[in-house]
């Protein structure tokens, strides 16, 4: 004899009572702290919500400084200023430092400069035993070495207070200087090169 098909159970008629919650009952920081902790983070501190008293606005304005009417001390000008001088240019004469510069033209001129060429090559002892008519028609050796002097420091003044004072030194000096400012030694130096190559050719 087959099987009876079962009826379907009957549903209770009594059903469970629900609790109700209330949404004061619910502590919501407790359950957020809860989830937190079940996914390893470290819990939420509460926040404050108290403000802190803000300070009152200064109305005071600090007092300016009373202004200095003291005016520093003026430096005192240098009386010394940097030398503009060549000193390589220069000899002394009584102390004096004098330096010579480029020679004019009149002084080549008059003659008074060209005396060089013998002041370079004579020595002073033997120079000055030239008598009048010997170098030049109307001037002895110490005439000629007055004006030359002249000529190279351009001051008769100059030389007639100190030319009995003057060194042999003093005036080879002024020989050596007067031909290197004004270019006579380099001139007469390319001259002597030029000579020398002109005679290795022939």
């Amino acid at each position: 004899m087959p099987k009876a098909i079962p009826f379907p159970t009957k549903l209770k008629e009594e059903k469970p009572k629900e609790t109700t919650i209330t949404p004061a009952d619910i502590d919501r920081m407790e359950l957020e702290q809860e989830q937190r902790k079940k996914q390893g983070l470290p819990p939420v501190t509460e926040q404050i919500e108290t403000k802190p008293d803000e300070s009152a606005l200064v109305d005071t304005i600090p007092e300016e400084s009373a202004l200095v009417e003291e005016t520093p001390e003026v430096s005192p000008p240098k009386e010394e200023f940097p030398s503009d001088v060549i000193k390589e240019n220069c000899i002394k004469l009584k102390g004096q430092l004098i330096e010579i510069k480029p020679t004019k033209v009149k002084y080549f001129r008059n003659k008074t400069a060209s005396v060089y060429g013998w002041l370079k090559r004579i020595p002073l002892t033997e120079f000055l035993l030239y008598q009048k008519g010997q170098l030049e028609p109307d001037r002895d050796a110490d005439q000629i070495l007055y004006d030359f002097l002249v000529a190279a420091l351009d001051s008769s003044e100059l030389v007639r207070d100190n030319y009995d004072e003057m060194t042999a030194d003093d005036v080879e000096q002024i020989v050596r200087i007067f031909g290197r400012i004004n270019h006579i030694d380099e001139k007469e130096e390319a001259a002597r090169k030029n000579r020398e190559a002109q005679a290795q050719k022939h």
